[in-house]
């Protein structure tokens, strides 16, 4: 990511599109790096990603991404490969100043529901276990 941070601008934002969780603007290359990071506890292996087509506008200052993640299996036992497309804007030094993301929402959201409901299953059997916290404080009360 430091490397990264080389090419941003002053002010860089990190904006993800769509309805899934974590749509919306990150400010700065460390809150993009939050993103990522908290992203990647959904899945039982490394996330990366493989650009498969970028496009430049040198008039302009943007590019275009076509960006695809390797096969992953989420933490709710799916298969999961992203596919996405970043919109990339320049300033007059070719620094970063915005990414724009676009996710595939649904794809996005059955991947959180799988992982969220996986989740509460760990939690439920826990709780029926007696090993969880409630469980022994609703029996002692």
């Amino acid at each position: 990511m430091q490397e990264f941070q080389s090419y941003t601008a002053p002010g860089f934002v990190f904006e993800i599109m769509g309805t899934q969780p974590a749509a919306g603007e990150w400010h700065g290359v460390e809150a993009m790096k939050r993103q990522f990071e908290a992203f990647k506890e959904n899945f039982t292996s490394e996330f990366q990603f493989n650009a498969s087509g970028i496009y430049v506008d040198a008039e302009k200052k943007t590019a275009a991404v076509r960006l695809h993640s390797l096969p992953l299996t989420d933490k709710g036992g799916g298969s999961y490969q992203q596919h996405c497309g970043w919109l990339v804007y320049f300033d007059h030094e070719d620094k970063i100043t915005r990414i724009v993301q676009y996710d595939d929402t649904k794809l996005v959201d059955d991947m959180t529901l799988r992982v969220a409901t996986a989740r509460m299953r760990a939690l439920q059997e826990q709780d029926s276990t007696g090993s969880g916290k409630d469980a022994q404080n609703i029996r002692a009360a």
